[in-house]
């Protein structure tokens, strides 16, 4: 085995000087230094048989602002640092590896991860590059980067991140004089001892995940019943979604953890249009009772439509989406509309507070969808089946001037509602704040209507953002409302009002 060492030969007259070369440029990419400045074989050996590539350098480490392509973070190095200063402080025979050079007895040093890992401080710091072992703790002050980045590679295997940044850099002639050995696994860890299985419980163990649901029906001469065994709790009326066509019924559930069921059959013979929905929350079975056009005894069911007994992610799951009537359209400010949707015949579908709905339609040939969260009438004592929105109408936008223009008896094209908000998430809540801008008060007054309903009051403070009171929305309405709920506080905030105005000016910034 050879005895020589990688050598590298410097030019004194293309070696910059304390560190000019880092204050006389302000360069972004970070390039390798000029054949003429440092030659540097082609291929480099090693002399004592660790694996060291052709090519390779020191740091910056990942994540470092040197690395190339980025701007350089270099730091002012003291005078008598210089890489000329620690070329020769190599060559002054100083013991720059700490351990008396890379050999014990003859053979070259064998450094394990364990020891390795003990060298991570600022003043006893080594790291591995492709599998030799330097002690980088001397070269510290002379790092371009800094003495901080090199020391994030300290006590470790370092390789990744030097080969990353900018392998061309010459590290064996580098650090030749560093050189405390090789990097080697240690010794081989204690077998694990594997314990026996303890025997299986005579009881099967309870699944951590409810069934697919499953249903059935029964009928009479003149009455159907069909049955949905969800098999989970806190099924609501506003989870679940009923077309009934009189020749088809198609019932999609909306299930806890963000999955669906859906029914969906060709019916044996014709029913009427009206239906009766029944659920027990604490079970999760769904009843529809449904009446026949013609008594008799059917055969079976009916036959099977698309996605019938499907189960799974909602998000696997396409959008169906209605002809809604137009029942009524009034201003309710200068620029913002009550538009009230009545629903298809046969279709049972009411909105969970916070959860939204779009709507499409053809402008100018282009197919246009926005989303719009329905709102609750702040007064509102009977359940209703139609959609209420407070929507905007914008002179520019690309769908809100044709819904401004509709009359009474127009179609809107609008989807299944979507949304994740739950009320569950205020039940521990003692103090709720909300804010509110414009028509982003839709949800917020559903809300209210939801918090009016809880038996233990729940101290409440909305602030409402507008920019004159002209557009404030149903200012009376939620003052009459305030009056009849002593927990609920409103504080106007207006941008633009004149001086007559004493109450809170301001907008929201952040």
């Amino acid at each position: 085995m050879s005895s020589s060492l990688p050598s590298v030969s410097i030019s004194e007259h293309d070696m910059p000087q304390s560190g000019l070369d880092r204050d006389t440029e302000n360069t972004d990419t970070l390039l390798p230094p000029p054949r003429t400045s440092l030659s540097v074989p082609s291929t480099v050996k090693s002399s004592i048989g660790i694996n060291n590539p052709a090519q390779g350098g020191l740091f910056p480490l990942p994540n470092s602002q040197q690395v190339a392509g980025k701007k350089k973070n270099r730091v002012a190095l003291g005078k008598g640092f210089s890489l000329m200063d620690w070329i020769r402080l190599t060559k002054s025979g100083k013991d720059l590896t700490g351990v008396g050079g890379p050999r014990v007895g003859g053979k070259v040093r064998e450094v394990t991860r364990q020891e390795l890992r003990k060298h991570r401080k600022r003043t006893d710091a080594w790291m591995a590059i492709n599998g030799a072992v330097y002690n980088v703790t001397d070269y510290m002050d002379y790092h371009p980067g800094g003495w901080d980045e090199l020391l994030k590679g300290a006590g470790r295997d370092a390789t990744d991140m030097f080969n990353e940044i900018h392998k061309w850099v010459n590290y064996q002639g580098l650090l030749e004089a560093c050189l405390v050995g090789k990097l080697v696994d240690g010794p081989e860890p204690p077998p694990v001892i594997v314990k026996p299985l303890p025997p299986p419980p005579v009881l099967p163990p309870i699944p951590s995940k409810p069934p697919p649901p499953s249903m059935d029906f029964f009928q009479t001469d003149g009455k159907l019943t069909i049955n949905i065994y969800t098999k989970r709790k806190g099924i609501l009326k506003e989870n679940i979604i009923l077309d009934n066509t009189q020749d088809s019924l198609r019932i999609l559930v909306f299930l806890p953890g963000k999955e669906a069921f859906v029914f969906h059959m060709q019916l044996h013979m014709k029913v009427e249009i009206s239906t009766v929905l029944r659920i027990g929350p604490s079970s999760g079975k769904i009843e529809v009772d449904l009446t026949k056009c013609v008594p008799s005894r059917w055969q079976g069911l009916g036959e099977p439509l698309e996605h019938h007994l499907w189960f799974g992610l909602l998000q696997d799951l396409s959008l169906t989406y209605r002809c809604w009537t137009v029942s009524s359209l009034t201003c309710v400010t200068p620029d913002t509309r009550h538009i009230v949707l009545d629903p298809p015949q046969g279709t049972l579908l009411s909105v969970p507070t916070g959860h939204h709905v779009t709507i499409r339609a053809e402008v100018e040939g282009i197919e246009i969808s926005r989303s719009y969260t329905p709102v609750t009438l702040l007064h509102s004592t009977t359940a209703t089946t139609s959609l209420h929105f407070l929507i905007k109408v914008y002179p520019d936008g690309a769908l809100t001037p044709q819904l401004g223009q509709l009359s009474p008896g127009d179609q809107v094209c609008v989807s299944d509602h979507t949304g994740s908000f739950s009320m569950a998430k205020l039940s521990s809540c003692q103090n709720i704040y909300l804010l509110a801008a414009g028509t982003g008060c839709t949800p917020i007054f559903s809300l209210l209507s939801q918090l009016s309903q809880i038996k233990t009051e729940v101290t409440t403070r909305l602030l409402f953002f507008n920019k004159t009171q002209a557009d404030i929305i149903w200012q009376k309405e939620l003052a009459d409302y305030q009056a009849c709920h002593p927990w609920l506080s409103v504080v106007h905030v207006l941008s633009e009002e004149g001086e007559g105005w004493e109450g809170d000016k301001g907008r929201v910034s952040k």
